[in-house]
């Protein structure tokens, strides 16, 4: 059987992405080379960040769901850290309160703050 070792994502500034995650959402660099960035989330994959081979592109349209719960107060933080609002908390109607928002340094990827709504 196999699983899951790591999540990677390419971006052209791995170490300036590292630096804007753990200032936002508090994650810990494990190791930082400039082209190779690994953080360590609380409870889950390793985030690695490398910058791409040449001609090749970077990560686009990756969402990265993170369970959230008090999604009102982890959206304001992470506002108020700097992250850029692309939807406030919203009661989905899939059953899941949900805040998006993307950081700069961090260009192709959405960051989802959600927990199921039955979860109060």
């Amino acid at each position: 059987m196999t699983s899951i070792r790591a999540l990677t994502i390419a971006l052209e500034a791995p170490s300036a992405a590292a630096q804007a995650l753990q200032r936002i959402f508090g994650w810990e660099i494990e190791s930082d080379y400039g082209a190779f960035a690994a953080l360590r989330l609380p409870a889950g994959i390793p985030l690695w960040i490398n910058r791409p081979a040449a001609g090749e592109p970077t990560t686009q349209g990756l969402v990265i769901h993170l369970a959230s719960d008090d999604v009102d107060a982890d959206f304001a933080a992470a506002t108020g850290r700097g992250a850029r609002e692309v939807r406030p908390p919203t009661d989905m109607d899939f059953g899941e309160r949900s805040a998006c928002v993307r950081v700069d340094e961090v260009s192709g990827v959405t960051i989802d703050l959600s927990r199921p709504l039955d979860a109060r």
